[in-house]
């Protein structure tokens, strides 16, 4: 068969006609899940906002969330169609650093009354990222890596260390906060080896042309 002779589909086009058509949620969520989440955000600049409030409703939060992590444009026009504990909650699914490019786009105002409304701990990493200056190495990160407080002791950094590794993989290189700010980096390695508290300071990378 000549593969010139297929025509290729348009995603777009049957996303929209899905969305537009399809009034039961449940059918119409359980239909989308056929097709990647960046398909459905190149659809969304085609609906009208009531259309998108019933795509948002039908699919759920996690899934909107996955959806506007693909967005490059308009994603203020989105978000500002949204309530505000709603658009939260979308917020509070993604990625740190993709939900830091949906609150740099917004309306400041907006953005504020969106990020009051977060969980504490998402926001504590939104905030994170935030304090590196462009050039700095963290605004380059997901939160996909482990922050220590600097002050504690070994013993208490393996406590902590193990808790936080049950929701992230990369534990190689941990990251060391001083009051919320970037302080230094720290190897799994030495905090294993080190048996006093005094040494493990010394062994704290704090220069951060050095921090890979």
């Amino acid at each position: 068969m000549d593969n010139n002779n297929i025509e290729e589909r348009n995603y777009t086009q049957e996303i929209f006609d899905l969305i537009r058509k399809t009034k039961n949620p449940q059918l119409l969520a359980q239909t989308l899940t056929d097709y990647h989440d960046n398909d459905i955000a190149d659809a969304l600049t085609y609906l009208s906002p009531a259309e998108r409030q019933r795509l948002y409703k039908a699919i759920g939060v996690e899934a909107t969330s996955a959806i506007f992590a693909y967005l490059d444009e308009d994603v203020d026009k989105y978000f500002a169609e949204l309530e505000n504990d709603t658009a939260a909650d979308i917020l509070e699914e993604m990625d740190a650093d993709d939900a830091i490019d949906i609150l740099e786009a917004l309306d400041k105002k907006k953005a504020d009354e969106i990020i009051d409304l977060v969980d504490p701990e998402v926001k504590s990493d939104i905030q994170l990222i935030k304090s590196y200056s462009d050039n700095e190495f963290g605004s380059l990160m997901t939160t996909n890596f482990i922050t220590l407080e600097y002050g504690h002791g070994r013993n208490e950094m393996i406590s902590e260390l193990i808790e936080k590794a049950e929701e992230n993989d990369n534990i190689e290189t941990l990251y060391i906060t001083k009051n919320d700010q970037f302080y230094g980096a720290l190897t799994l390695r030495d905090l294993l080896i080190t048996r006093k508290d005094e040494e493990l300071d010394e062994k704290i990378i704090t220069d951060r042309k050095s921090v890979v």
